[in-house]
């Protein structure tokens, strides 16, 4: 071969390589400062050395602090945690510059002395996501941040923590928890400059933007996780933030997201997630166990800080074509806007999660419920011990958004907003841990993206019923039927239980009166609080409370204070009574009408057509609309129109009384192959 050839060839190979690898060093370069950026994000430099200069003046001598008990085992709050969040302060203060302890080599050798102690001690919590995912997450960050020039580990440490590091199966986890342990290897992935590292821990970090049959986000747009249980906030929650940092990070690189994912991410964002959100709080049915923890229903963390640090922050970051989408979220959260603002009306079930999430610019109405497809609120880690009956046709109410907020500690827990069953004398502990699945299987709506129709078919701790909601515009129209129990206790079915937020009154016999501690009706019209209007078309026996509940956070969550809270709450529900026997209830739920209008408001445009085992039916003479349960094969006849159907279905009909009727129609159980309907 000629030499001047081979010498050309391997010149170029030699300036390839070298290019590669530049292209590569540079990738991880704009990577790793992009971590770097979003780790010092709204860091406040006083607050950062205050943090800095206690815990040096507390440290021991072998890099241990004394207050931190590192045999601890406990399953939340896990206290040696604390140990690698306080290094962590230290490594940002090492590492910024213009920080009084930038370089600072005393500070160094702290920092080091405190990684050996912790490399040695290896501290393990009963927890795994402590010791797979929080525990490797708070080390890789500290490895970034020390991955300098000016400061940076000895060797043999900084590979030894990177091995330690090296903890969780990516290839089994799934939805969030996979993205979390795909995070941590790419904080690995950078601090070693490992092209292939990088590679598999970015194609598992985007794997969970897929719609997928097992946990993750499923084909109707909501979030199961830990089986298949609603996840919306929670797990989704976590899974939208660390999708789009991640995005945020990559953005620009060879690794980037691609268009198609971002697309399924931006929707789940978009029309899921922020339509549960109500003003500045989300419905307390897509928090799972979370929803006994204190604030969580308070959605401002998500909402734009000083950097691009917050959710709605990095979604803008990743997606400026949606800025203004989620700039009128923010407002709404940021209480600058009414919750009304930018709000369109829709109407979505999610056929997945048994969810259904009804809105309109002056309200929320959403309704959780449970079947064999789908598994119930969980209890786990000592969390949401008395959540059992939350997935019973619980419904949230909401206008201002607050209505629920932080009120779960003097709950009282038998009588969540929307559920029937047994009236106990004291709240129940949930017994089967990490969720229960659910018996029934016709359960499921139908919706036309604005208007639909749900059913429950309730069979739980002895407790049976037919319960049905009707989604209009001005009002929702709940139905319930063959109510039957054996259980010593009262059956009742719950209206609402909310915090009490001005006066109560009831309107019954033409007289208008306040509800001013408690009342008990037999024939009740209207009952008014807080710009909802309850109407009652039948006879009932209806109670009342508005009295003070009290509590604590520890009785609905073991690792939460048990200082008493305590306060003023509207209660109200249907008295069923001993052993009923095919008992109902019907109810419309009109959201804000004023109190001035009670007397007057006419209810001429719904006709509840049927309530029955067979049937159950509204029909909306404004909206030209019928919506039909057909709990078996059967006729539905109102004036000029039969409508016949050969199997147990729901129906939807607009146009009613034209020529251009439409029909909507769904199978709860997700089993039919085919439904013949006649309509004449």
């Amino acid at each position: 071969m000629n030499q001047t050839f081979i010498k050309t060839y391997c010149l170029l190979g030699i300036v390839f390589f070298c290019f590669i690898n530049a292209y590569s060093q540079t990738e991880f370069q704009v990577i790793e400062s992009k971590i770097i950026q979003h780790l010092k994000t709204d860091v406040d430099a006083n607050h950062l050395n205050q943090m800095i200069t206690t815990h040096l003046s507390t440290q021991q001598t072998n890099g241990s602090w004394s207050d931190i008990d590192y045999t601890s085992e406990i399953e939340t709050g896990w206290q040696p945690l604390a140990h690698l969040n306080r290094i962590k302060s230290f490594a940002l203060g090492l590492s910024t510059l213009g920080n009084q302890f930038y370089a600072n080599q005393e500070l160094l050798q702290r920092t080091i002395s405190g990684l050996k102690y912790w490399y040695v001690q290896n501290p393990k919590s009963s927890n795994w996501f402590q010791n797979e995912i929080a525990s490797p997450m708070a080390i890789g960050e500290i490895l970034i941040l020390l991955n300098d020039k000016k400061v940076h580990l000895p060797k043999s440490l900084q590979d030894s923590l990177l091995q330690r590091m090296n903890q969780g199966d990516i290839k089994n986890a799934i939805g969030a928890n996979k993205l979390d342990i795909a995070t941590h290897m790419i904080y690995r992935a950078c601090v070693n400059k490992d092209q292939n590292l990088m590679s598999i821990a970015v194609e598992e970090a985007f794997k969970p933007i897929e719609f997928t049959a097992a946990e993750g986000l499923q084909f109707d747009n909501s979030y199961l996780q830990h089986k298949s249980q609603l996840q919306i906030a929670s797990y989704g929650q976590v899974f939208l933030t660390g999708e789009y940092k991640v995005a945020s990070w990559l953005k620009g690189t060879v690794y980037a997201l691609s268009a198609d994912k971002l697309k399924i991410l931006n929707n789940y964002l978009i029309n899921t997630f922020l339509k549960t959100i109500r003003g500045r709080y989300i419905d307390f049915n897509t928090e799972g166990r979370g929803v006994a923890r204190n604030d969580v229903l308070d959605k401002k963390v998500i909402t734009e800080a000083a950097g691009n640090h917050t959710l709605l922050a990095l979604a803008k970051l990743v997606s400026p074509e949606n800025s203004e989408i989620i700039k009128a979220a923010e407002e709404r959260i940021k209480q600058t806007q009414a919750p009304s603002f930018n709000i369109t009306p829709s109407h979505t079930q999610y056929w997945k999660g048994d969810y259904t999430l009804h809105t309109r610019p002056s309200y929320s109405f959403n309704v959780r419920t449970v079947s064999k497809r789908t598994v119930r609120t969980e209890l786990g880690n000592k969390e949401n011990l008395l959540g059992k009956f939350l997935p019973d046709g619980s419904t949230n109410i909401q206008r201002n958004g607050a209505e629920y907020f932080n009120i779960m500690p003097i709950w009282e827990w038998d009588k969540i907003p929307g559920i029937t069953n047994r009236d106990y004398l004291k709240d129940q502990l949930t017994t089967i841990e990490w969720g229960e699945r659910g018996v029934s299987s016709f359960v499921g709506g139908v919706s036309d993206g604005v208007y639909g129709a749900d059913v429950y078919d309730l069979d739980y701790d002895m407790v049976t019923a037919k319960k049905a909601w009707f989604y209009f515009d001005k009002q929702v129209v709940c139905l319930g039927t063959d109510i039957n129990s054996y259980a010593v206790e009262n059956i009742v079915t719950t209206v609402n239980q909310t915090w009490l937020k001005g006066k109560v009154f009831a309107y019954a016999d033409k007289k208008l009166s306040r509800v001013k501690s408690k009342k008990s009706m037999i024939k009740p019209n209207w009952i008014w609080h807080d710009s909802i209007g309850y109407y009652f078309p039948n006879s009932a026996q209806l109670e009342i409370r508005t009295q003070i509940q009290k509590g604590s956070w520890q009785k609905v969550n073991a690792n939460r204070s048990e200082n008493e809270v305590k306060g003023r709450v509207f209660k109200m529900w249907f008295n069923h009574g001993v052993d009923p026997v095919n008992a109902n209830y019907a109810y419309i739920v009109m959201p804000g009408l004023g109190k001035d209008e009670l007397k007057n408001h006419p209810q001429n445009e719904i006709k509840i057509l049927a309530n029955n085992s067979n049937i159950q039916a509204v029909k909306n003479e404004d909206l030209k609309m019928i919506q039909i349960v057909f709990h078996q094969a059967g006729t539905l006849t109102d004036q000029n129109i039969s409508i016949t159907v050969d199997q147990p279905c729901i129906v939807l009909l607009k146009n009613i009384n034209t020529k251009k009727i439409i029909i909507h129609l769904a199978d709860p159980t997700q089993k039919l192959e085919n439904v013949n309907l006649t309509l004449h």
